[in-house]
């Protein structure tokens, strides 16, 4: 904003400046023309255009205040100058005028426009004007002069005028000098006031990569002078394993003029080193090698951040190894009993041997074979879902029918349901009665969201599994009329270990991995579960399997039937 208002200043400055001098112009040309009139009297319409051109640079100084382009104003008013000195110097006798000395008042006044094409135009214009005076005089078409006076009297007069107006424009260059010296000084000191107090390092290297500048940073950063710097290459800087980093920064700098970066540990006065990110900047001179501008800031927290991050890594790795280790341990070690321990109670469950001798053991043994079997579960679950969480978990994709599938996770909580009072249903759409996909993790998907279903289902419910083709691909669901999930626990819901809370849940066993693995390994197969609720109404998880439906020739189908290519290893 300050940058704005200052140029807005200076633009100010410079119409006003302009204005000046074209009603100091003017003022002497008022001044003339009066001189004129009481020597010579009532003027002709020559005489009369003639001092009407020299009162008109009053109408640029008017027009300098109005949104008219001010370079626009200052070629106008040279090409005016130069027109004009022509005219008066054709009046007054031709070449030989004492008006043509005026004629070097046009490129003078042009510098003051700040470049060197406005005083190579006003001098080719003054020239063209002269020239255009001496044209005029060789065809004998001047006018008689009819000024009485002596011809030194009139030079006098004619260089005392022009000797006036050199200073008037001498002043006004004096003055656009003392601005851009104002400015420039201004602007180092800005940019000595920046230098000096950032926080980061900022140094100007040669092509070589010597110091040729450094900001007082350099005290903080590596504990030394900016005048210890200077000359300094980057070996005598840089940590040994990280040189090859910087000298390939600078070269992408210097040589290719491109923007370049590197993170280099940076030795300190004391010997310790500090890391650092440099930033170079290619600063291009004409005809030579480019310089090279340098920002270095301390990012020694960073890197501190970094290794603290690398380590969580590798203790996290380390605990995920000995978890997996723990677990194969706990699947051997608890596998084997619980093998014996079902296959045993499952035998005299059924009194294979004999009878037992009382009613209350057989039913004892049932007891143990159904706990048995829950517990193997629970231990399965926890392994699928580490061998996920580890990325070892991999599917065997192939073509099978969904419906015996279906019906045999039913047949699987069929026992549990029918004590419960829920009824089972299934439903399978015949486009979807052969899909592509992992049969036994499609089986376990069914028995989680079957299990769950029941146990949350009241005496009397239902829970269904339907199985559609659809703009998306193939969807199977399960649906039930249980107690339903609340909108704050429907976000929680598919990590594992969590459960919803609420007393008809604390009653039911469970470890909360059931929804969890139904989730991943549905997104293995490039799809997702989505779980839809309303509180006291029922629960509906819907599995989307995208790639996984297959066309009545047994080809592997698009969601919109047209074919695809075989996915996966499939066979062609």
């Amino acid at each position: 904003m300050d940058m704005h208002k200052k140029r807005a200043a200076e633009g100010t400055f410079q119409r006003r400046r302009f204005a000046a001098v074209q009603a100091a112009k003017s003022a002497v040309g008022v001044v003339l023309a009066v001189a004129f009139v009481g020597i010579v009297g009532r003027p002709d319409v020559a005489e009369a255009i003639a001092i009407a051109g020299l009162v008109a640079p009053a109408l640029l100084a008017a027009l300098a205040f109005t949104s008219i382009r001010l370079a626009l104003l200052e070629q106008a008013a040279l090409a005016s100058l130069a027109v004009l000195i022509g005219y008066l110097a054709a009046l007054t006798g031709g070449v030989l005028s004492p008006l043509v000395v005026w004629f070097a008042l046009v490129p003078a006044e042009a510098a003051l426009a700040g470049d060197r094409p406005a005083v190579m135009r006003a001098a080719a214009a003054a020239s063209l004007a002269l020239f255009a005076v001496a044209a005029v005089e060789w065809a004998g078409a001047l006018p008689a002069s009819r000024l009485p006076m002596p011809a030194w009297q009139l030079y006098a007069v004619s260089i005392f005028i022009a000797i006036v107006q050199a200073a008037l424009v001498a002043a006004a260059a004096q003055d656009r000098q003392r601005a851009a010296d104002q400015a420039a000084a201004e602007g180092a000191a800005m940019y000595r006031f920046l230098a000096d107090n950032a926080m980061d390092l900022i140094t100007r290297h040669s092509s070589d990569g010597r110091i040729r500048f450094a900001s007082p940073a350099s005290r903080i950063l590596l504990g030394k002078e900016p005048e210890d710097l200077l000359g300094i290459a980057p070996s005598a800087l840089v940590h040994a394993d990280d040189l090859k980093a910087m000298q390939a920064a600078l070269m992408d700098a210097s040589y290719f003029g491109r923007p370049a970066a590197a993170e280099v540990r940076l030795k300190r006065a004391d010997g310790s080193h500090v890391w650092a990110e440099i930033r170079c900047r290619p600063v291009p001179r004409a005809g030579e090698t480019s310089d090279i501008v340098a920002v270095t800031r301390d990012i020694s927290e960073r890197k501190a951040h970094e290794r603290e991050l690398i380590e969580a890594r590798d203790l996290a790795e380390q605990a995920n190894r000995a978890k997996s280790r723990f677990l194969a341990n706990m699947s051997h070690e608890l596998r084997t009993p619980l093998n014996a321990i079902i296959g045993f109670s499952e035998v005299m469950a059924h009194e294979m041997f004999g009878p037992l001798g009382g009613p209350r053991y057989t039913e004892y043994s049932r007891l143990i074979h159904e706990s048995g079997n829950h517990l193997l579960e629970l231990i399965n679950g926890v392994l699928d879902m580490s061998k996920i969480e580890a990325g070892k978990f991999e599917l065997s994709e192939e073509v099978f029918d969904l419906l015996p599938v279906a019906e045999a996770a039913v047949r699987f909580v069929k026992l549990p349901a029918e004590r419960a009072g829920v009824a089972l249903k299934t439903q399978i759409a015949t486009n979807v009665q052969k899909i592509f996909a992992d049969k036994r993790a499609v089986k376990q998907i069914l028995v989680n969201l079957l299990s769950n279903g029941v146990k949350f289902t009241p005496r009397g419910g239902e829970v269904c599994i339907r199985a559609g083709l659809d703009e998306r691909g193939v969807e199977v669901a399960v649906l039930d009329s249980g107690v339903g999930i609340s909108k704050k626990d429907l976000d929680r819901l598919g990590k594992p270990f969590e459960q919803v809370e609420g007393e008809h849940v604390r009653s039911k066993e469970g470890t909360g991995l059931g929804l969890a693995l139904v989730k991943s390994l549905a997104a293995m197969h490039g799809g997702e579960a989505v779980l839809e609720s309303t509180l006291g109404e029922g629960t509906a998880v819907r599995v989307l399997l995208p790639f996984a439906a297959v066309g009545e020739n047994g080809q592997r189908m698009a969601p919109d039937g047209s074919p695809i290519m075989p996915f996966r290893g499939e066979a062609a």
